[in-house]
Formats: structure tokens, sequence, C-alpha cells
């Protein structure tokens, strides 16, 4: 029985959704010099390539230094791509780590690309997911 008990607590954890989180244009800390190495690891191409997600980690002096980066069409038309960040809140807006190499996704016709990152944060026992959704179309990334 306390077997089950932990595996249910383990699965309610993982589970969770990230409430907090926030959505907003990449700061000036999104820089090639703030992915985290090695990058094969740490950045995940969706979408044929048009779709990347990735880590930085701004002090590694500090446990929770991490952010989410996307980089996204920014709509249809637009030649460019855009920086989209998922930061901890408005507030305190690092985490302890983001783990891209296990993110998943599949695509949702009515809202575009779902992509959901585990993330390791200071608040939480075990990771939560940050599940967003990425639409090619509008360029907009919503938490989902």
């Amino acid at each position: 029985m306390k077997r089950i008990a932990l595996t249910l607590a383990a699965c309610t954890a993982f589970a969770a959704p990230a409430q907090a989180f926030i959505t907003a244009p990449c700061g000036p800390e999104f820089t090639p010099l703030t992915i985290t190495e090695p990058w094969e690891e740490n950045t995940r191409t969706f979408a044929n390539g048009a779709i990347r997600i990735f880590e930085i980690f701004i002090d590694p002096n500090v446990a929770s230094g991490a952010a989410l980066g996307i980089l996204h069409p920014a709509g249809s038309g637009e030649e460019y791509r855009t920086c989209t960040a998922i930061y901890q809140s408005a507030e305190f807006r690092f985490f302890a780590q983001a783990f891209v190499a296990e993110a998943t996704a599949f695509y949702d016709p009515a809202v575009g690309l779902i992509i959901t990152v585990p993330i390791a944060d200071a608040g939480h026992d075990g990771p939560v997911m940050v599940r967003f959704a990425v639409n090619q179309t509008t360029g907009v990334v919503s938490l989902l």
C-alpha cells in the first residue's frame, strides 16, 4: 500500500501543471553565451526545425538561474523568427533546471504544436510539467 501511495504521489508531482509560470519576450540575458552546455542535451527542435526550445542558465553560482527559451516563427508572412521566454514568475524569473532532452510534443490543429517540458523548481519536491502551445500562424506562445 505504501508503494502505491508513493507512486501516486510521484506521478501527481510530475504531472502537476506549472500554473505560476509566465511567458514574455526573451530578455537581454538570452544570448548564445547563456545557452546551457552541452547544446545537444539542452536544445531541441520541432516542426522540421521551425521551433527550437533551449535552456539558458544565467549564473552557475545560483541554484535557480535557469529559464526556457523558444525560437519560433513570428507569424504568417513574417520573414524572421522571434524568441519567447518562459519564466518562473514575474517576481522571480528563474527556476532550477529545464529537462529539454525529455521534452515531448504533439500537434493540435486548434492551438498549434503543444510542447511539454519537465522543470525542476526550488518550490517543489519533484519536477513539474510546463506545457505550452506554439502557434506558427500567429506567432503566439501560450501556456496551457
